[in-house]
């Protein structure tokens, strides 16, 4: 199939997000072609003002290397700006006179610094700071003149402020309201974050309205409305952006502050779109990375073809970059009629902390002096805790282990980048990583805003103490052996042992015959890498359990007449019904189950020794029988396969049950065809699974699951559950194997071949499966 030709307009952190998430989604679905303005790859706008403060050098920003851009084909136009878009032929005009067609358009402009409309506005020494070019002059300006003058004291201004005066300036900073990051930071907060800027030597003029800039063809200082002036030889413009919209006003797109964009960033022009800076969502314009690089996925997935729900919108938050300075709101932050809130004060410390709450659910957090734990706060305002809940956060915040420790492992460290606690980990056991930096190479943790650098720094920290432990989503091998569980996969693969006496008497086991930790992991290795391994006997316990198999939850009256024969005739003392939907059979003598399964004349789905498919549970809302139907047709297909954990299949209807959303895998039928979860977790912890994909009909369903399960017992770590294995392949990487045909394909081959041979096994253990 010929590729389409997708191409980006604007080469900033928002827009290659964006193309990022589409390399993950489907790496040969488009002809990508991106235009930039600046003569620079992608590097971290955010971070410019950590840059100028002498944190960071410009190549420790940069984002994406122009190898990157080779590596994935992509063809990138440095210095090279769309000006015109032709909605109607669907093609760009850039301002070198280049003419190019698209199949899709995403527009990602950015936005530019709000230069005041006053007199003198165009002087030389007069900047934004929005660009490596505007940094670079800032740094070389101040090396030649002595006063600066910001213009603005939100984040941007206040992080210039303090990067000049590091340059060895004078700075003075105006403002027009009576309090800094009055938008950000109530007015305690703000009164505490201007003592602490004033004690490292940035003075104030607040309340002052700027008229004009004075001087003849270079600026000289700045005018007041009340009169007063103030002299500068470099001044900043700091005052707010404005989102780059000139292409839509031009094209004739819907506009307002930006771009006007629905759930999937798509504007009103069919195959155009918009993210980041230049886009509106619901009435919002978002600056911060975090909903950027989220509106970046929900488009991908969009022109991917891959179901989503849609960009839902964000919570503001925000972070002042400053060293020595720890300030952090997010939400909500003024008081009104419908608040209430909890502050507390630490005079002596110069802590200061406010959660402000509406119907006693969390609104809004301010964080001064202390922000170790704003992303627990983050996470609290997302999920709207009740009050209870995030006053004990904030009364007693937890230290560094006792956090850790209680923390889930899918609970976000990363923002920004979506990067969980358990990546983390994984990424440092697996890779060997031991600083925030590699840490941050590798999984994209604090490589964004960096305001999560702080956890990550304790994350590792706390990794490093003794009493810190792997968690249960790092499966990891015994004490029997030296190797880790992947070299031990790696030997098996290489050499094709016989039995697991072999196995361990060739890999060096300390112990003759190992463990009950490793017999049976090895066990489960052999036979999924050697069709028809045959598996160890296990000795025979006192009394047996049996469950006939009932595909699909369904039987009849012959069946159940037989079973209650055979209960009375070999007296079973326990009979019940199964979370599964079955009979269970217990107390049977050993040496009557040879006779009882002969005599039930049905299959069972029970095996005590190993780890298999138990059942696949059916809803039996209605009088549709297509469930049922379903259910039984993938049991057929998996009965007796074995697994790397016990694992649970639902399929439910949309009407009255959801029971498949928190299973391992499951599938609810809808009026359009059915929804696929993977990942659900049962129990007092549950929790829903994600939607991994639409499907037309039954079959394809079917298909698609199998071809899941199968996928999962050839890459999962033994004992390794289902929502682990999806946390370390990340799913993603797995959409991208399924939605493969051929490799889905070969996939319920596999599943076939290994179905096959349980069925009617061979003499001896075949030949080792492929890759």
């Amino acid at each position: 199939m010929k590729k389409q030709r997708l191409v980006l307009a604007g080469n900033g952190m928002a827009g290659i997000r964006c193309i990022e998430e589409v390399l993950k989604l489907n790496r040969q679905r488009f002809e990508i072609v991106i235009f930039g303005s600046e003569p620079h790859p992608n590097y971290n706008r955010i971070l410019l003002s950590s840059v100028l403060q002498g944190e960071a050098s410009l190549d420790d920003i940069t984002l994406n290397s122009k190898d990157w851009y080779d590596k994935h084909g992509i063809i990138l136009y440095t210095g090279e700006t769309v000006i015109q878009i032709d909605t109607d032929q669907q093609r760009v005009i850039t301002d070198r006179k280049r003419t190019l067609s698209y199949d899709k358009l995403i527009v990602a402009t950015g936005s530019s610094p709000h230069i005041l409309p006053i007199p003198g506005a165009d002087k030389e020494g007069v900047y934004g700071f929005r660009t490596i070019e505007d940094c670079q002059a800032l740094m070389s300006m101040a090396e030649h003149y002595q006063k600066a003058a910001v213009i603005g004291a939100g984040l941007l201004g206040l992080e210039a402020a303090v990067g000049l005066q590091h340059l060895g300036m004078d700075v003075s900073v105006i403002h027009h309201s009576a309090g800094i990051m009055q938008k950000q930071l109530d007015q305690m907060a703000s009164r505490l974050l201007q003592t602490e800027l004033e004690r490292k030597g940035l003075t104030f003029l607040l309340e002052k309205d700027t008229v004009s800039i004075s001087g003849t063809s270079r600026a000289d200082g700045i005018c007041f409305k009340d009169g007063s002036s103030l002299k500068a030889d470099l001044i900043v413009m700091a005052a707010g952006v404005r989102p780059n919209i000139q292409l839509a006003v031009s094209a004739g797109i819907a506009v307002n502050r930006g771009f006007i964009v629905n759930d999937y960033m798509q504007t009103s022009e069919p195959n155009v779109y918009a993210v980041g800076e230049c886009a509106e969502h619901n009435g919002t314009v978002y600056g911060l990375a975090a909903p950027l690089y989220e509106q970046g996925k929900a488009l991908a997935k969009h022109i991917c073809g891959v179901p989503c729900e849609g960009y839902q919108g964000a919570a503001p938050s925000a972070a002042l970059k400053i060293a020595g300075i720890d300030v952090w709101s997010a939400g909500k932050v003024h008081e009104d009629e419908c608040t209430t809130s909890i502050k507390i004060y630490d005079e002596q410390t110069g802590i200061y902390k406010k959660a402000l709450f509406e119907d006693d659910k969390l609104a809004g957090v301010i964080l001064f002096g202390d922000t170790r734990d704003k992303q627990r706060f983050l996470d609290s305002l997302l999920k709207q805790r009740d009050i209870s809940i995030v006053k004990r956060q904030i009364i007693e915040p937890e230290k560094a282990s006792t956090l850790f420790e209680s923390m889930p492992s899918s609970e976000t460290i990363c923002q920004c980048n979506s990067v969980t606690k358990g990546a983390i980990e994984n990424a440092m056991h697996t890779k060997g990583l031991t600083t925030v930096e590699e840490i941050k190479h590798c999984t994209k943790a604090s490589g964004s805003c960096g305001g999560c650098k702080p956890l990550v720094e304790d994350l590792l920290r706390y990794m490093t103490i003794s009493e810190y432990t792997e968690p249960g989503g790092t499966p990891s091998f015994c004490g029997c052996t030296d190797f880790t569980e992947d070299d031990i996969i790696a030997e098996l693969q290489r050499k094709p042992f016989s039995s697991l006496e072999e196995a361990m008497s060739q890999l060096g086991w300390k112990t003759k015959n190992g463990c009950p930790k490793c017999g049976p992991a090895i066990q489960y290795y052999l036979e999924m890498l050697q069709p028809g391994f045959v598996q160890l006997e296990l000795p025979t316990e006192d009394s047996c359990i049996l469950i006939p198999q009932m595909y699909g939850g369904c039987t009849n009256a012959e069946q159940l007449r037989n079973i209650a024969n055979i209960i009375e005739a070999y007296n079973i003392p326990d009979v019940s019904i199964t979370h599964g939907q079955r009979l269970k059979l217990s107390g049977i003598r050993p040496e009557d189950l040879p006779n009882i399964k002969k005599e039930l004349k049905m299959p069972v789905c029970s095996n005590e020794h190993r780890r298999t498919l138990q059942s696949v549970n059916a809803c039996t809302c209605g009088q549709n029988r297509s469930i049922q139907q379903l259910a039984a047709q993938i049991e057929r297909h998996l009965e007796m396969l074995s697994m790397p954990a016990y694992i649970s299949i639902s399929l439910s209807c949309e009407t009255d049950c959801t029971d498949a959303a928190i299973q391992d895998f499951g599938a609810i039928q809808t009026q359009a065809g059915w929804d696929i979860y993977i990942g659900g977790v049962r129990g007092t912890h549950a929790r829903s699974g994600a939607l991994f994909c639409v499907t037309d009909n039954a079959d394809s369903t079917a298909d698609m699951i199998k071809g899941l399960i199968q996928y999962y017992r050839e890459t999962a770590h033994y004992l390794e559950s289902v929502h682990q294995w999806i946390d370390r392949l990340g799913i993603v990487h797995i959409r991208e194997v399924l939605f493969e045909e051929d490799l889905r394909t070969h996939l319920l081959e596999s599943l076939q071949t290994d179905f096959s041979l349980i069925q009617n096994p061979p003499i001896q253990a075949g030949a080792h499966k492929k890759g």
